[in-house]
């Protein structure tokens, strides 16, 4: 089964799915803050773990998003976004954070 797109509508879909990264991304990084303002203890490099891993995996795809988006390899970035989605949920699913 293949899903036909025009060129237009794959270059709409890959922007939509940098920014869906890119706030991710942004999600990442600005949750330890949140946690160390409600948590009652200090926060150790255990606890902040998964959002660096979670933010690593954000910033190197935004940047493989980026690179392509330069070459006009729209429908890869739409498969990179969904594999990045896919590997954050399973970094979360690892650590068990909600």
């Amino acid at each position: 089964m293949s899903i036909k797109f025009s060129p237009g509508q794959t270059t709409r879909i890959s922007k939509i799915a940098t920014f869906v990264i890119f706030l991710a991304l942004i999600r990442c990084i600005t949750e330890p803050f949140r946690l160390q303002y409600y948590s009652t203890i200090p926060l150790t490099f255990f606890v902040i773990k998964p959002f660096l891993i979670g933010s690593l995996v954000a910033a190197l795809a935004l940047l493989a998003m980026t690179i392509l988006f330069y070459f006009g390899r729209h429908r890869i970035i739409i498969a990179l976004g969904i594999l990045t989605i896919a590997i954050l949920l399973i970094v979360k699913r690892i650590y068990l954070t909600t």
